[in-house]
This record gives C-alpha cells, sequence and structure tokens, in this order.
C-alpha cells in the first residue's frame, strides 16, 4: 500500500523556534506516511522533504504590513497565499497538515475549501499572540475569528497544553487531543551540578519579558551579597537577555546556538534551570494555554526548573504535577530570593523526572496524530 502523503505547512523554517522542533521531533515516526514540508522562511534551508515557498508576506514596513494583515485576517483574501495553496495542491498530498499561525490560518481555509482532508495543529493560541504584541492587537478579534473557523471546519486538531485543549472545548465547543513534543530515546543521565565556587543556573531559548528577567537577576545578586556565592546564568540560543544583562556585569554568559545535545550536557551542570512568563496583563492568554518547548530540554537535562510566572500560568501545572521544580508567582525581590534559596535545596527526584517526560513527551504524542491521519491502518495494510 501506499504511504498516505501529508502536506505539511508552517510559517516559519523547518530548522528554528520551539514549533519546528515540535513537529521534527515527530514526523520521522509517523510510521506509513510520507511528509513533505512547506514552510516560509527569511531564506532556504537545508533541510530533507521540504519546500521553500519564498518569505512571510507578513512584517516590514507599518503600513505595508497592515495591507496585508487586513487582507489575510479580515478579506481572508491574499494572493501569496494562494500561490502556497497551489503548491501544495501540485504536490498532491492525501492530508493537509497546518500550523495555526499567522498565513497557515488562511492556507489550512483554502485547503478546506478544496476539498482537503486538513489536520491543524496550535502551539501558540492566535488571538494570544495578537493581543500581547504591539502591532498585531487591534487585529485580535479577527485573528480569533479565523481560527475559531479554522478548528471548527477542520477533521481533527492537536493542541500544545491540556489547558489550551480546555480553552478551545469551553470557548469554541472543538474537541482536540495534547500533542507535544516525542523523545522517543531520552539521552539524559542522571545529573549532578558542577562542583566549584560558582552556582550555574540554565536557561534555553527566548524569555519573553525584560521587567521579569530583572527581577529574577537582580534576586540572584543580592543573594550573593548577603550569602557570599556567586551564579553565572549560561543561556543557549539567541541572547534573551542581552538588553539587561549589562545591568548585572559577570552574571550572564550567553553561550550560543549549540546542538540540544550540548546545551543538555551544559544544563545538567547547572544548579537549576529558569523558564519565565510575563505578568502584563496582555499575556494571559498566552501564558495559560501555550506551553514553552524549552521545558522538554530541562526534563532531558534532569535539573530541577524554577518556574517565575503568575497564578493560572500552564507552567505551574508542568513543573508541580511531577515535582520537578518549585514556582514563584510574584515580581517581589523577597520572594523570589527565597524561591531560588529553595530551589537551591530541591531534591529532584529521577523518577519523576522520568515519569514527567513519559507523560509529556511520550508515545501518546504519536498514537493520537496516528489516528488522526489514519496511520494505524495504513500500517496494518502494508504489514499484511
Amino acid at each position: 500500500m501506499k504511504p498516505v502523503r501529508i502536506a505539511l505547512f508552517t510559517p516559519f523554517s523547518p530548522t528554528i523556534g520551539g514549533g519546528s522542533t515540535i513537529f521534527r521531533s515527530l514526523i520521522p515516526h509517523l510510521a506509513g506516511a510520507e511528509v513533505r514540508w512547506f514552510y516560509l522562511a527569511g531564506s532556504k534551508v537545508d533541510f530533507p522533504n521540504s519546500t521553500y515557498l519564498g518569505p512571510s508576506a507578513l512584517g516590514g514596513s507599518f503600513v505595508a504590513d497592515a495591507l496585508n494583515s487586513a487582507k489575510l485576517y479580515i478579506l481572508q483574501r491574499f494572493q501569496p497565499v494562494e500561490r502556497y495553496v497551489r503548491a501544495i495542491q501540485e504536490w498532491a498530498p492525501d492530508i493537509v497538515w497546518v500550523n495555526a499561525m499567522n498565513e497557515g490560518l488562511l492556507v489550512g481555509k483554502l485547503c478546506l475549501d478544496a476539498a482537503y482532508k486538513l489536520h491543524v495543529s496550535v502551539h501558540d493560541d492566535p488571538r494570544g499572540l495578537a493581543i500581547k504584541s504591539r502591532r498585531y492587537r487591534h487585529l485580535a478579534h479577527f485573528i480569533d475569528k479565523c481560527n475559531c473557523l479554522l478548528l471548527k471546519r477542520a477533521n481533527t486538531s492537536d493542541v500544545v497544553s491540556e489547558a489550551m485543549r480546555f480553552y478551545y472545548k469551553d470557548r469554541y465547543g472543538v474537541n482536540s487531543g495534547v500533542v507535544y513534543r516525542y523523545i522517543a530515546e531520552p539521552t539524559f543521565a542522571v545529573a549532578k551540578p558542577a562542583t566549584g565556587s560558582t552556582i550555574l543556573v540554565g536557561h534555553v531559548g527566548s524569555a519573553y519579558s525584560m521587567p521579569e528577567v530583572a527581577a529574577f537577576l537582580g534576586a540572584l545578586r543580592k543573594i550573593e551579597e548577603t550569602d557570599g556565592v556567586r551564579f553565572k546564568v549560561l543561556t543557549f540560543g539567541k541572547p534573551p537577555f542581552s538588553k539587561i544583562a549589562g545591568g548585572f556585569p559577570g552574571l550572564v554568559e550567553n553561550c550560543g546556538d549549540v546542538s540540544e545535545r550540548e546545551a543538555v550536557e551544559r544544563l545538567q551542570q547547572s544548579a537549576f534551570v529558569y523558564s519565565m512568563y510575563s505578568f502584563n496583563r496582555r499575556h494571559r492568554i498566552f501564558r495559560g494555554t501555550s506551553q514553552p518547548t524549552k521545558m522538554s530540554t530541562y526534563l532531558m537535562a534532569a535539573r530541577p526548573i524554577f518556574a517565575h510566572c503568575p497564578q493560572g500560568s500552564s507552567m505551574i501545572d508542568f513543573v508541580t504535577r511531577f515535582k520537578v521544580g518549585t514556582c514563584v508567582t510574584s515580581l517581589d525581590q523577597d520572594a523570589l530570593v527565597e524561591g531560588i534559596r529553595s530551589i537551591l535545596k530541591f531534591n529532584l527526584e529521577f523518577a519523576e523526572v522520568q515519569r514527567a517526560i513519559e507523560h509529556y513527551c511520550g508515545r501518546r504524542n504519536l498514537a493520537y496524530l496516528e489516528d488522526c491521519f489514519g496511520l494505524n491502518q495504513a500500517g496494518l495494510d502494508m504489514a499484511m
């Protein structure tokens, strides 16, 4: 039997960002599927079974972007997207799989109009992203309407967290499965932090807001002054703390872009790892439904997770369900100091890390997609 041909569309590169990490973790394990990745990016990247469609039409000058955004989200008639859909049609897929973000919202709609079976993945709620931005917040209502109609019409859909699943069930009346990153063979060992006079703290990827980072770094510096210890925050990826690190000389070291394996090995030397969400009210939907991909990297590093975020953040359930870290839900420096001292004493049990990996990153992620794509039956037919 021929494999199921699946065309995946994303408005971002296959090689950059948390969303691409999730897709890359899943695709090689979808037995019975032939997946071709259609993507937008600033330039073409070397990635197997992919088709570069050009740069995104969004962004750039404010006036041009306003016009393009109106065409995309309000009129839902946008010539570049029509070209993307024609390229997908030329490949003749059995199923179209889109990421519900930017151009992906209209690509999905046009593919449904063309009678394709459609699967939608949501990694960040589009309305939540729009509200927290400066440029697109005035379009949040229209973006939400596009996402709502897309999810209601789609044959199947997945979301990145239980919180997002409940959110869409309540808001749209849509049932979705939860699909996060899949880790086939975790490469971690029982981690032991480095010994020495400096306490290492690890951080991967983006920081969502600078005031929270400044409060965290300020708390580290206060402990240094009162307790006679030294901290070093190791950051991996684009320098997320660069705007604020200058105010804390010697505290932050940018380790640049490295492979995840190398990042995990270095994170294992840390006393704990750090993740945060903005306390800004406009970020409420984002922080309540998203699930940072960096959390899966932290689980592989097997270090306690220090979550700094407001009440109602999805991150709180992530670190407390399996006791893999602690949370501080305040910007108060004394609360942060107390939280940091607590995480330094945190006894992380390896069995809890293994349970968390199995729950969040285990095979259930693949099983749901296999059902959505009809791969269980396809695999059975190919074996016969």
